[in-house]
């Protein structure tokens, strides 16, 4: 926050939104680079919605890893649980056959 809010400062006095945000530390190498080139060039808007191409590249690609290591975990689990409930039931029937033999 306080680096937004540093920034906000320093724009409002003339200088860039880079710097600010470079000197933080808070924000990656590639969105400071960015910006500071989209301040450059005139194209800021361009240079964020790039920014947020990749980062959402990202997070969508990771989910998509994230869920296909879930799916067989959970299937996993669920047949471990059938075969609880499957043996729950069997075992006492198969026990009060030998029994009454």
């Amino acid at each position: 926050m306080r680096a937004i809010e540093q920034a906000t400062t320093d724009l409002t006095e003339g200088a860039n939104i880079s710097d600010p945000l470079k000197r933080s530390g808070q924000f990656p190498p590639l969105v400071t680079h960015m910006i500071s080139v989209g301040e450059k060039t005139g194209e800021l808007e361009q240079m964020l919605d790039k920014v947020s191409e990749h980062y959402e590249y990202q997070v969508n690609s990771k989910v998509t890893s994230f869920t296909a290591i879930l799916e067989p975990i959970f299937i996993v689990i669920l047949a471990g649980i059938v075969l609880v409930v499957v043996l729950s039931v069997v075992l006492p029937m198969l026990e009060m056959n030998d029994a009454s033999l």
